[in-house]
């Protein structure tokens, strides 16, 4: 008798705490996704603004000035290009999370109606 009453209450527990045991988890997992993307971002911005502050150290004469200055368009070409993408990874990642929390929610939902 206390082991079926052990058992239902387990059996209880695990319906009613596993919606939010994968709710957190795909909080967890989307966070630890932005952190990345973060961190991968910045790596990017980093190593572009150190080589262009290593291009502008050798600037020595009108010739390097003019082409550190013809450089710059390119590197802000870049730099919007890698924003537009970054942007859109960004996106990328909120939809998914979305996504996977409107299937919670409609699993949820469905295990709550039963």
């Amino acid at each position: 008798m206390y082991n079926d009453l052990m058992k239902t209450f387990q059996e209880q527990s695990e319906k009613y705490f596993s919606p939010m045991f994968k709710f957190n988890q795909l909080v967890a997992k989307n966070i630890e996704q932005l952190a990345q993307l973060q961190l991968d971002v910045a790596q990017s911005y980093t190593e572009t603004t150190l080589a262009q502050l290593k291009t502008a150290a050798e600037i020595s004469d009108v010739k390097t000035f003019v082409d550190f200055n013809a450089s710059q368009l390119n590197a802000l070409n870049t730099l919007s290009q890698k924003m537009i993408a970054d942007g859109q990874k960004l996106q990328q990642l909120g939809q998914e999370f979305k996504d996977n929390l409107e299937a919670l929610s409609k699993e949820t939902l469905k295990t709550a109606q039963v």
